[in-house]
Order: structure tokens, then sequence, then C-alpha cells
């Protein structure tokens, strides 16, 4: 991750002559169809929580003859669940937490204005709204992503790095030519993440089924939606 770190700050403290700072929240759904609990007298749990919340700083850069932006984001997300675990008349629990890290490389395409003009807000374009300032993101990105399992007072520690890809949609809202809002929403798709040792970590004399994890690697799915607030610092 240090080389992500050291990318990101190149990229924050670069000498670009035109420059737009963002930060994004966005609310999210987790589907990780292999990463669930089942247990002899326990209905199927998932291991990550169903919705999440992430918060992300980015940095816009332009191309000159296209209007199509590149806007690296570091984002960054929390999530805790718990997993019953219990015999009958007794409860034994597992405390789950998941910090992810991410690089997330956005890519902007503005399909319905290439060649229109590319300084940016809206807010000082003429012609429809719409037609400026909708735009299609793709996104490739890599997660670090560093879980945590607390079971009979002990804790543990995994951590992966997957890859994942994502798409959305935005339409940039120009509030002044300093602050541009932008609602988006979207889709990504992580590859197959391990959680390598959870299942001989939780194991125990009195716990009956921990075969009923169903798998320590597994995919994930999220749609989100949420809104970006842009900076332009070269803006008077």
């Amino acid at each position: 991750m240090k080389y992500i770190a050291t990318l990101i700050f190149a990229i924050l403290f670069s000498g670009a002559a035109i420059a737009q700072l963002g930060v994004n929240a966005t609310y999210r759904t987790n589907d990780a169809p292999d990463w669930t609990y089942s247990g002899a007298i326990r209905p199927a749990q998932d291991l990550l929580p169903e919705t999440a919340i992430a918060i992300g700083l980015d940095y816009w850069l332009a191309m000159k003859a296209y209007r199509i932006d590149f806007v690296p984001e570091l984002n960054f997300s929390r999530m805790s669940n718990t997993l019953d675990m219990g015999i009958p008349l007794e409860t034994i629990e597992a405390n789950l937490t998941s910090n992810w890290l991410s690089l997330f490389l956005n890519t902007n395409i503005y399909f319905l204005d290439l060649e229109g003009d590319c300084d940016c807000p809206t807010f000082s374009k003429s012609g429809g709204a719409v037609q400026k300032g909708i735009f299609l993101q793709v996104s490739p990105g890599a997660t670090w992503m560093m879980n945590q399992a607390e079971f009979k007072e002990e804790s543990k520690s995994f951590d992966d790095i997957t890859f994942s890809l994502g798409a959305a949609l935005g339409l940039d809202i120009g509030l002044s030519d300093l602050v541009t809002l932008t609602p988006m929403a979207g889709f990504r798709y992580y590859l197959p993440a391990q959680w390598e040792g959870l299942a001989a970590f939780l194991s125990g004399p009195d716990i009956i089924n921990i075969d009923g994890l169903k798998s320590e690697e597994s995919s994930i799915r999220q749609f989100y939606a949420g809104l970006r607030l842009g900076f332009r610092l070269d803006q008077r």
C-alpha cells in the first residue's frame, strides 16, 4: 500500500494548472454471497453488514481536447457486524470489523458534450445543464481490506488486497464558479477476496457447526449512491 499512498500524494501536490479537489459520501449495499455462516440452529448470517457508508477524497484532472476527466480517489469505509454462533440456551458471538482503504481510478466521460467547453464547473457553461453536466464514470480500483474478528476475548486481523471495477452515472451541478455539487449512483464488483484463517479462528468445542462458514473467499457486489462536493482551486 505504500506505493498507492505515494501515488496519491504525488497527484494531490503536483503543480497542475487546472485543479479541483472533491469530497464525497456514498451509501453502499454489500452482497458477498459466499461470506456467510449457517449454524446448526441459526439462520444464515452475512459476514459483512448489509449496508455501509464510505467517504472519499479525490483530485480532478481534465483533458484539454475532450471532456474526459481523470479523477483519482482515495476512499475509506468502516463496517462492523456480529455473528450469533451460540448453542441452545447460550449466546456465543463473534464481532467482525472491516476497514477498507481503496484507490479508485475514476474516469468521467461527458458523452453528450465530448467536444464542448472543458472549463468546468457547469455553472459558467452555456447550453442545457443535463447535456453539459451528465457523465458516465468508469472506475477500476484496488482495495486493502483490513478485517478483524473478536471471539472469546481474543482478536485476530485478516488482510487482503482485491481489485474491482465500477460504473456510475453522475450529474455536475455548478453552484458557483468555485463549487460543484454532483449526485451519483452506480455499481461496483470486487474480484474474490480472501478472509483466510477465519474458520480456524472461530472454531471451538462449543461451536456446533463451524463448517457452516460457506467459504473464506467471496466476490463482492455493491450498489451505491451519494453526493460529491467539488472545489475549484484555480478560479478567482
